[in-house]
């Protein structure tokens, strides 16, 4: 079975919409990937100052070692993140 970290920040709902893709393509994404159980991530922006990334793993231990990785310190704040088991994909 397969977990997912699920993380919120709080964003700027100002910001450069080409500069924080920009980040993320150039810096979060490929770290992700390296990380030992990757499988999918996601993320998302809810327009008013909130964003979600849930990146999914292979095993628990991997989504939970995930979280200090993917919530580096100079990063946006975090507003808060958790593990959770992923019962469905489609």
């Amino acid at each position: 079975m397969a977990y997912a970290a699920v993380i919120q920040v709080r964003i700027d709902p100002d910001s450069d919409r080409e500069h924080r893709h920009s980040i993320l393509n150039d810096f979060v994404i490929p770290e992700a990937r390296a990380l030992p159980g990757f499988e999918k991530g996601m993320w998302m922006n809810d327009g008013s100052g909130t964003g979600t990334c849930i990146v999914v793993f292979d095993t628990e231990d991997h989504a939970m070692a995930a979280i200090v990785p993917l919530t580096p310190a100079g990063g946006p704040p975090v507003i808060g993140s958790e593990v959770q088991e992923v019962e469905v994909q489609v």
